[in-house]
């Protein structure tokens, strides 16, 4: 989870469509703002109203959407069930004409994480997102329900950055342990990396998870550095995962 002030003080962002994993996406993105005490925002595809202009392409309302039609009162129950679960989180609905990656984007300057469902089948879009959002990513399947002990998989191919701290917090929070996996060269800086944000969190067991086991590696969310650029070491293991782990995966950038 995020660990900074300057984060927390933004709003999860999570983007939200029937069916798939919408729904399986807008109950993690409640539990990440309820953890955080901070704000949900909810935005759900709709078409754009007609009195506005096409050049205007923000978020806008729910009394903006048409109440007769049958998608908007979907959304508008699932943010009910959000805030009925969620007592303590304010929750907005907002729709937008953008596509979801698009106006996740958009919201991701001032957003201390977006939340976006995952086809496994389709992964395209996570992973576009996940190259340009300047905040971490969550993208969540529609069918895997991890179990509520198994662990944070924290794997990388060099030094994690902020991942680590992320995979560190999100496991004190879980109360389970940490699985790292160093996928890169033997240089040491993956496993420095780790022992400083377990320092951090001593209530946190670290255990080590072999390369050779990975695949079949029982975990609740795996935990990466964000790829700095599309050559970089890290984007094979971003898309494999997008495309083949059963779990949602957090994506972290490096600040510096």
């Amino acid at each position: 989870m995020i660990t900074t002030e300057t984060n927390r003080a933004g709003p999860v962002v999570a983007g939200y469509e029937l069916g798939g994993a919408g729904s399986a996406a807008l109950g993690m993105a409640a539990d990440q703002a309820a953890a955080h005490h901070t704000g949900l925002r909810v935005l759900v595809p709709r078409p754009l109203p007609v009195w506005t202009s096409h050049l205007a392409m923000g978020a806008y309302p729910p009394g903006a959407f048409d109440d007769d039609e049958a998608t908007a009162e979907r959304a508008r129950e699932a943010v009910a069930s959000v805030r009925h679960d969620h007592p303590g989180t304010a929750v907005t609905l907002y729709g937008t004409g953008r596509s979801l990656p698009q106006a996740l984007l958009r919201e991701a300057s001032t957003a201390s994480m977006l939340v976006t469902g995952r086809d496994l089948a389709h992964p395209g879009a996570a992973t576009r997102l996940v190259g340009r959002a300047a905040c971490p990513v969550l993208s969540v399947p529609g069918e895997a329900v991890p179990a509520p002990d198994a662990p944070v998989l924290l794997v990388g191919a060099d030094a994690p950055g902020e991942a680590a701290e992320f995979a560190m917090a999100e496991a004190s929070t879980r109360g389970v342990p940490v699985l790292a996996c160093d996928l890169g060269p033997a240089t040491g800086a993956f496993a420095d990396a780790v022992v400083r944000a377990a320092d951090r969190h001593p209530s946190v067991e670290v255990r080590h998870q072999a390369r050779s086991g990975l695949s079949t590696a029982a975990a609740g969310l795996a935990v990466l550095r964000t790829p700095a650029r599309r050559r970089d070491a890290a984007w094979p293991l971003l898309t494999d995962l997008l495309r083949e782990a059963p779990y949602p995966v957090a994506t972290v950038p490096a600040t510096s």
